[in-house]
């Protein structure tokens, strides 16, 4: 029987009360700014007007997950300020300072350049306009999202604005051609017809009482109803959100949950500590239809996955709800405490991306593949005659797969420790990990020599695997 603390749900459970707190200690801190009296030139007075009004809504008492989006969105503008104020303090700047400020202007261009406003960024930039200067243009539309974001997710109330209010969709929340779902109850706002401009909106009302927003399309005001959004699968004490954003997860929902149904089961069968995890960090399901695009999600949206529920089979939708479960876990850990002394330094092999990575890409990788190989241990205990020949083929295939990658990047995980660039508390955690990724060294040597009768290209493919990192190793030899 496992006993790991990290299957534990009473863990989990700290975890995210550590993150409430967290979330409300950010809340206090900026409702004592504005009682301080909060300035900036960087934004407009209106703006900081509209904040001061917010942040003091009883509304935000209390965490939600997009609650705490909204409050990321309200972090990264102030960001953006203290970049803009260093920058306008380039006058009577040292040679020295102003290396520094050229630091600063890097991590502006990069803030921007991978936001959800990168494509704007970039064509101003094609302008030939100054950072600074670009960045800007763009502040404003920081602006409105804050607002709008706040009055379809967090704020219930009717209110009607003189000046349509811009709001960009957030397709990682399911917001796209079929409608928005407004707040953590998925409100869904159907689109008929699809109002022009999208991804924008604007936005001239929003009313909870009568259950509608309208928006500025064309000529004229469409009214758009929305109604509530029961959860796809409950699950013992799991409610689970699958939400489509296209015509074709719409056509497909009913098979989308029909399958994610058989994959919880298989797990919770199979793995139940894994089943247990996964109800602790996982709330929405969004599927999602791109070429190249497997699963993700984001730290400032807890719980949200966006998962390609087209093009793969059941053992790989078992293995990404675990994978992106993973990243929430992690992020969980993040969104309160440190656990990495980051920095940029490309100098770790990563078997998944096949390239050097700075200390993050590799500690990120190895939290959340460990989940796979844990997955596959499980399934390929079972006799069960569920899984066809082919089906266990690949669950030992992919066992050994993640065993060789795990275990190859256990001594850059040491280097980065012993050079501090992880910390005790992400030394604690990926150490944990550990101890039951070198449990299964024999597993997955029987199951590498299983493999031989079993199937000669996938033995070939996974002795050239561990060839390569041995290659590898030999190349980047960090010690």
């Amino acid at each position: 029987m496992i006993s790991s603390t990290i299957f534990s749900s009473s863990f989990h459970k700290k975890l995210q009360i550590n993150v409430q707190k967290s979330y409300r200690e950010f809340i206090d801190d900026l409702r004592a700014d504005f009682e301080n009296g909060f300035n900036t030139d960087t934004v407009s007075p209106e703006f900081l007007e509209q904040l001061d009004d917010i942040i003091h809504d009883e509304a935000l008492d209390h965490y939600s997950p997009t609650k705490f989006y909204w409050l990321n969105l309200v972090d990264n503008l102030i960001y953006v300020i203290q970049m803009h104020e260093e920058l306008l303090s380039a006058e009577d700047a040292t040679d020295e300072e102003l290396e520094e400020l050229g630091e600063t202007e890097d991590e502006l261009f990069s803030f921007w350049n991978e936001s959800d406003l990168a494509e704007q960024f970039i064509n101003l930039m094609k302008e030939d306009k100054a950072v600074l200067e670009a960045s800007d243009h763009l502040v404003p539309l920081l602006e409105n999202q804050i607002i709008a974001f706040y009055v379809l997710h967090v704020n219930k109330y009717h209110q009607q604005f003189d000046d349509a209010l811009v709001y960009q969709i957030v397709p990682e929340i399911g917001e796209g051609d079929l409608g928005l779902y407004l707040g953590d109850q998925h409100l869904f706002t159907e689109f008929k017809p699809k109002p022009e401009g999208l991804p924008a909106l604007a936005l001239t009302s929003v009313d909870f009482d009568e259950n509608e927003i309208k928006v500025e399309s064309g000529n004229k005001d469409l009214k758009l109803k929305f109604v509530k959004t029961k959860p796809a699968i409950k699950k013992d004490d799991l409610e689970l959100f699958v939400l489509p954003q296209c015509l074709e997860g719409q056509k497909n929902h009913d098979q989308f949950v029909k399958n994610i149904n058989k994959a919880l089961d298989r797990i919770k069968k199979y793995a139940p500590h894994l089943f247990t995890t996964f109800k602790s960090f996982t709330h929405t399901i969004v599927p999602v239809n791109e070429e190249g695009i497997v699963s993700y999600s984001m730290q400032s949206l807890p719980g949200y996955s966006s998962i390609n529920l087209f093009n793969r089979d059941q053992i790989d939708l078992m293995d990404d709800l675990l994978h992106e479960n993973g990243h929430h876990y992690l992020n969980t850990y993040l969104n309160f405490q440190e656990l990495i002394n980051e920095d940029d330094d490309k100098i770790y092999y990563s078997p998944w991306r096949k390239a050097l990575r700075p200390v993050r890409g590799i500690y990120h990788a190895t939290f959340t593949f460990y989940w796979a190989l844990e997955l596959f241990v499980n399934l390929n205990k079972s006799t069960s005659t569920e899984f066809t020949k082919e089906e266990k083929i690949k669950i030992k295939t992919r066992l050994v797969e993640e065993y060789l990658m795990l275990e190859y990047c256990s001594q850059d995980l040491k280097h980065a420790f012993k050079n501090k660039k992880i910390n005790k508390d992400g030394w604690k955690l990926i150490q944990d990990v550990y101890t039951l990724i070198n449990s299964y060294q024999k597993l997955a040597a029987t199951t590498l020599n299983e493999l031989k009768s079993l199937d000669k290209e996938k033995h070939i493919h996974l002795t050239d695997l561990a060839n390569h990192l041995m290659n590898m190793r030999e190349t980047y030899n960090n010690k």
